[in-house]
């Protein structure tokens, strides 16, 4: 009588199931590294926005008043970031143009994130 050999052996099944595991585990790390890079685009986009924002309400003031506003400007406007915070670094006025950059800070994940933007205005 001659025996067949039909089916997995034991090893044969054990190194099919370590191989679709290293598969699975490498797809969840992908989806989780993109979900946190969502997140942080999304943060991202968020600043360049209020940023945006801010720029546009700087540009509407008369080009006098323009050093008045920023030094009054509040630095906890928006709260659409966690702990987001507005600065305008080394404003440079000068009588026919300044130069202004508005600067957002907040945190992400517990690590300080920033996205500055700068423009110049002509009289």
């Amino acid at each position: 009588m001659k025996l067949t050999r039909k089916g997995f052996s034991l090893i044969e099944t054990m190194f099919s199931v370590f191989i679709l595991l290293v598969i699975i585990i490498a797809a969840v790390l992908a989806i989780t590294s993109a979900t946190f890079l969502i997140g942080s685009s999304r943060n991202l986009v968020t600043a360049s926005n209020d940023a945006q924002y801010i720029l546009e309400q700087i540009k509407a003031q008369s080009f006098s008043d323009i050093p008045a506003y920023i030094a009054s400007y509040p630095t906890e406007t928006f709260d659409n970031l966690p702990d987001e915070e507005i600065s305008f670094p080394s404003p440079v006025y000068t009588s026919t143009l300044d130069t202004i950059t508005v600067q957002m800070d907040w945190n992400e994940r517990n690590a300080a994130q920033t996205y500055s933007i700068t423009t110049r205005l002509a009289q």
